[in-house]
């Protein structure tokens, strides 16, 4: 309320100062409170009155002194500001904690955690959000020199002639991670066993510029069955054989280009190999992404992954026995609008700047 207490100027609190007249009906504080519709009521015109001598001088605005500073402004830019962007500027994390250490020992004085909070937020501009997480490969300009100019091949390429294949790792128990809560209650979620101790099904797919073309899954039972860990070569080349090979012959488009990243399961050689075991003479050729960069040229290890397992959560319990058409039903289930927005955001579409996405450009 203080600042509608402000807007009354010197003048108008004179002018209803002058028409009190004290034990006389009509002129009290009460009622000119009431008359002048002044916010605040009769206890703000006594206060004027109190500090009224007559003249309208004296009712003026007396300056407000607030409480006293612990920290000079140059103090805040210097060991606060200053401070919070030097370690930003080395991407590692801050907090208060870290800044008050910092202020102390500079100024070898204690001053209250809650204080530099005050300061960083209204006179820095400093703010809290979220981490994310990058490596040193991914601010070296080399690396980024390869992103650029594999993007800009597969530019050259239409989206339905690029067919991109990788693996995903899903877990038996998958729980959702939001759920509603009425008042009084918690947010529990029952499940068999905890997640850490999951059986774990290796999931692989395929898709092109406009849809979902081929996709596996490989679950525990089919591990134990062929004495395997995870996805093996072999498991890459059967499928490429039963399953791969023929989604690609039904697409009718001649001159395909298949893109995975370097993992010990893609060998070009052999994976063209298994083309031409499944009579498959589309596929003309295999490109390997450069070394770490799937999260931004795939988009299936970019967007759709993630978008693709909280869909599975939304479908718990999740079982044994219906997590693989689960998985299958989900994936085929991606629409176009999903597919195109994906290849968009890996910058793989035409037109597309290859290095909009690079960190600190």
């Amino acid at each position: 309320m203080a600042n509608e207490y402000e807007k009354y100027t010197s003048t108008f609190k004179q002018k209803v100062l002058e028409e009190y007249r004290p034990g006389i009906y009509g002129s009290g504080f009460k009622s000119l409170a009431k008359r002048f519709k002044i916010k605040g009521g009769h206890h703000l015109i006594m206060c004027w009155y109190r500090q009224w001598d007559g003249t309208v001088q004296s009712l003026n605005a007396k300056p407000r002194t607030g409480r006293p500073r612990t920290l000079t402004n140059e103090e805040v830019e210097r060991y606060v500001l200053n401070f919070v962007e030097t370690m930003n500027n080395q991407h590692k994390p801050v907090d208060y904690k870290m800044v008050q250490n910092h202020v102390e020992v500079s100024l070898n004085r204690k001053v209250a955690i809650a204080t530099i909070k005050r300061y960083g937020r209204t006179e820095c501009g400093i703010t809290s959000r979220t981490t994310h997480e990058i490596t040193t490969r991914d601010i070296d300009e080399n690396h980024w020199i390869e992103i650029g100019e594999f993007r800009k091949f597969l530019q050259r390429i239409s989206n339905d002639r690029l067919i991109f294949i990788d693996e995903i790792a899903i877990y038996g128990i998958m729980p959702p991670l939001r759920t509603l809560v009425a008042p009084g209650h918690q947010s529990f979620v029952i499940v068999d066993k905890p997640s850490a101790y999951a059986e774990r099904f290796d999931f692989i797919g395929a898709i092109n510029g406009s849809k979902p073309i081929a996709c596996m899954t490989l679950t525990p039972v089919d591990r134990k069955a062929k004495d395997i860990q995870g996805v093996r070569k072999e498991v890459i080349h059967e499928w490429i054989i039963k399953s791969l090979a023929p989604a690609i012959n039904r697409l009718n488009i001649d001159r395909v280009h298949l893109i995975c990243d370097r993992s010990r399961a893609h060998n070009r050689a052999e994976m063209m190999q298994a083309f031409i075991m499944g009579k498959c003479k589309s596929v003309i050729n295999v490109h390997y992404m450069p070394t770490a960069s799937a999260k931004y040229i795939s988009p299936l290890d970019n967007p759709i992954w993630h978008s693709f397992r909280e869909t599975v959560r939304k479908q718990h319990p999740l079982t044994i026995s219906n997590l693989p058409s689960i998985l299958s039903r989900t994936f085929y289930s991606l629409s176009r609008d999903q597919i195109m927005n994906a290849y968009r955001k890996c910058a793989i579409t035409y037109g597309t700047d290859v290095f909009y996405d690079q960190p600190f450009t």
